[in-house]
C-alpha cells in the first residue's frame, strides 16, 4: 500500500514538473515571438531623406535632403543648408539600433511611455527603395549603463522597445538645431592676412611674416593671436535673424586670405536696432544672418587693437 503511493506521489510530481516546463517553453516562445533585439539596422550611406516632426516646432515637418556630400534643409518656405555633422550624428544614431527590453507588447503601454500619435515624436529615414518610419516616446537614464534610454517603435507596429541613446531628447529640438551654423571655418596654420575695416581711423592689418604676425607692422602678442585665431577657426552660432535683407553699408568688416583656401573669408557686420545690436553675415554661410543682440558672435570677431598687442 506505501509502495503503490509512494508511486502515485511520484508520477504526480513529474506531471507537475512536465507542466511547469511546458509553461516555460510557452512562455519563452511567447517573449521570442515579441522581443527583437535587432530593432534597426540603417545603411546610412543609403538615406537620401530625413523628415522629422519635433515637438519644439508643433509636429511640423523638417525636411532634410542629401545633396551630394552636404545635406539641405526646408521648413515651410525657408530652404537652406543643413548642419553636416548634426545630420551624420542623428544616421549614426541609428545604425544598428538593438533593443534592450520590451517596453510595451501593444497600444495599452503607449501613454505611459508617452509613444501615441499626440506625446510621441515621429521620424522617417528614406532611401531609394525602403522607408524607415519611426516613433519616438519617453527618455529615462540607464544608471547601470550610464547611459541614455530612449523608448522607440515602428510606427506600423504596436510593440515598444527600450534602446540606448539620446535619440527621444534629439528629436524634440527645435529648426535651430539642423541648420548650419557656420560663421568662420578654416585652418590657422594656413592663415596668413586678416584685414580688419572699421569706422574712422581704427581699422589695421594683422599678417603672418616669417611665423611672426604683425599689426600694422608691428610685432603683435603672439598668445594672444594665437588665442584669437583658434577661436575663429571653427566659429557657429544659433542666433539666426529670418527674413533679413541689408539695407545699410557694413560698420565692420574682417576679410581672411590665407593659403589652401579656395576664396577670401569675409564676414560683415550690418547695423540693427537696440535689441539685435548688429547683424552679422558671412560668405561661408550665404543663407544665414546672426544676431549680436542674441548672442556675442561680432564681439569674438571684430576684435580691437588692444586685443591683439602687449
Amino acid at each position: 500500500m506505501s509502495k503503490i503511493f509512494n508511486t502515485k506521489i511520484l508520477l504526480l510530481v513529474i506531471a507537475v514538473l512536465l507542466a511547469i516546463l511546458a509553461l516555460s517553453k510557452f512562455q519563452s516562445d511567447k517573449t521570442d515571438n515579441t522581443f527583437n533585439e535587432a530593432f534597426a539596422n540603417i545603411d546610412s550611406t543609403s538615406v537620401n531623406q530625413i523628415l522629422i516632426y519635433p515637438k519644439q516646432e508643433k509636429g511640423k515637418e523638417i525636411k532634410i535632403n542629401r545633396n551630394g556630400k552636404n545635406w539641405e534643409l526646408q521648413f515651410d518656405k525657408l530652404k537652406t543648408s543643413a548642419d553636416n555633422d548634426a545630420v551624420r550624428n542623428l544616421l549614426a544614431a541609428f545604425v544598428n539600433v538593438k533593443a534592450l527590453s520590451l517596453g510595451a507588447q501593444d497600444k495599452s503601454g503607449w501613454k505611459n511611455l508617452q509613444i501615441d500619435d499626440t506625446a510621441g515624436t515621429r521620424i522617417k529615414f528614406v532611401t531609394n527603395n525602403q522607408t524607415y518610419d519611426f516613433m519616438l516616446g519617453k527618455f529615462s537614464y540607464n544608471a547601470s549603463s550610464r547611459n541614455g534610454m530612449s523608448y522607440i517603435r515602428n510606427t506600423a507596429e504596436e510593440p515598444v522597445y527600450a534602446v540606448e541613446g539620446y535619440m527621444s531628447l534629439l528629436m524634440n529640438e527645435g529648426l535651430n538645431t539642423w541648420r548650419k551654423k557656420t560663421v568662420i571655418s578654416g585652418n590657422k596654420s594656413n592663415w596668413t592676412s586678416l584685414t580688419f575695416t572699421y569706422p574712422s581711423d581704427s581699422s589695421f592689418v594683422l599678417n603672418k611674416q616669417n611665423n611672426q604676425w604683425l599689426l600694422n607692422g608691428v610685432p603683435a602678442d603672439s598668445t594672444k593671436v594665437n588665442q584669437y585665431l583658434t577661436t575663429l577657426e571653427t566659429l557657429k552660432c544659433a542666433a539666426f535673424v529670418e527674413g533679413y535683407t541689408p539695407n545699410a553699408s557694413p560698420l565692420y568688416s574682417l576679410t581672411i586670405q590665407g593659403n589652401n583656401q579656395a576664396q577670401a573669408i569675409n564676414v560683415l557686420a550690418y547695423p540693427a536696432d537696440s535689441v539685435q545690436k548688429l547683424i552679422v553675415h558671412s560668405n561661408q554661410n550665404n543663407d544665414a544672418y546672426f544676431s549680436e543682440g542674441r548672442g556675442s558672435i561680432a564681439r569674438q570677431i571684430f576684435v580691437g587693437k588692444a586685443g591683439l598687442i602687449n
